[in-house]
């Protein structure tokens, strides 16, 4: 099967969502498919990028608003002229020759997120609008939408256009990440991987517990102080910003480390459950993580995760919980046997396996 894989993405290689992505598409090569990556961006790394362990990758890079049309269509152009099988879209926003290709060639849209509350959130109230009044346009063009997560399922406003669906939280290539020794015992050393902007993250909830737990020390990946908003400069002395790093540099950071925390605001975009790619990279490290939310894969938790209430005001009332979490796993790792079906393998097979069945005859 020639696979057509389609994404808007404006950060880099090093972004979380394009090595799930390489991931994704070495693992359908290893099933036997062909695929190309179309990637449209207006990030100028792509420029110099290129593409590792030979995955095929085009790219359409953009300057602004007036110059996006005329090269999404430029890119629209090409996967027509590489005559896929199927494309694998990951749902963003409409463009004109996007109805028109997702109309001419089977396609299956990626739904990662509520996209109206995170629209909301993020971007002006022309760029929402806009999305708002056309998306629907996209999404009732697909054979079936593959989500992240079971609560995006079923959302009304994904379903009533949904002609078939399935459910596949992230994966992630265990075999690329080195099983952690457990950490030295010189105190409590927490981390957290994200990037500036994303309120869900609850990175302010993270300056919280610092505040709580003083002889704890949490380092911050992707964040520089300049990102924290709204503490009047009051940073607690016991957080370490590292800004952006690759795999390489942060990886000394996570050794380390006694515990991870996901995002702890999940309730801000109005989300309940997820499957988080930088999760599931803590749990590939072996260190014990502290969630917001309930995740995809763990329906029922887990020892080794600690699940906060998904609300504002969850750090101070779960203090104590939070202290006996890190008191009972602060020098343990996780068993690679007990995140086995987090694998990429695993998921990338059913994955390929929907695609198929609707490449073959529009059904889910």
């Amino acid at each position: 099967m020639r696979i057509a894989y389609l994404i808007h993405w404006n950060d880099g290689p090093e972004s979380g969502v394009y090595k799930k992505i390489a991931a994704q598409i070495r693992e359908w090569k290893r099933l036997g498919n062909e695929i190309c990556l179309f990637l449209f961006t207006h990030n100028r790394e792509w420029e110099q990028f290129t593409a590792e362990q030979g995955i095929s990758i085009t790219v359409c890079r953009y300057d602004n608003w007036r110059s996006r049309f005329t090269e999404f269509r430029e890119l629209v152009r090409l996967i027509d002229r590489w005559q896929p099988d199927m494309i694998y879209h990951r749902f963003d926003l409409f463009y004109p020759s996007l109805d028109w290709i997702l109309s001419k060639y089977p396609s299956v849209l990626e739904i990662n997120t509520n996209d109206l509350t995170e629209m909301k959130l993020q971007q002006g109230t022309l760029r929402y609008w806009y999305h708002r009044l056309t998306r629907g346009r996209v999404l009732k063009r697909s054979r079936g939408n593959v989500y992240v997560s079971k609560e995006l399922s079923e959302e009304e406003h994904y379903r009533k256009y949904a002609k078939s669906e399935v459910v596949i939280g992230n994966g992630i290539q265990l075999d690329q990440f080195p099983s952690l020794a457990s950490p030295v015992k010189d105190g409590i050393r927490c981390v957290f991987i994200g990037s500036p902007g994303q309120a869900w993250h609850g990175v302010d909830k993270i300056m919280q517990l610092a505040e709580l737990r003083p002889e704890w020390t949490f380092d911050l990946v992707g964040i520089h102080a300049k990102d924290i908003k709204g503490l009047n400069g009051k940073i607690p002395p016991n957080i370490v910003f590292h800004g952006r790093l690759n795999k390489e540099q942060y990886e000394p950071i996570m050794r380390k480390a006694n515990i991870a925390i996901g995002s702890l605001a999940m309730h801000r975009a109005a989300l309940k459950e997820g499957s988080p790619l930088k999760v599931r990279e803590y749990l590939a490290y072996g260190i014990p993580v502290i969630l917001g939310y309930m995740d995809t894969d763990f329906p029922e938790g887990s020892p080794y995760l600690l699940n906060l209430d998904n609300e504002e005001n969850n750090i101070v009332p779960a203090i104590d919980r939070i202290s006996d979490f890190v008191r009972e796993w602060g020098d343990r790792r996780v068993e690679r046997e007990a995140i086995s079906h987090l694998d990429s393998k695993y998921k990338e097979a059913k994955r390929i396996s929907y695609m198929r069945l609707l490449a073959g005859n529009g059904e889910g």
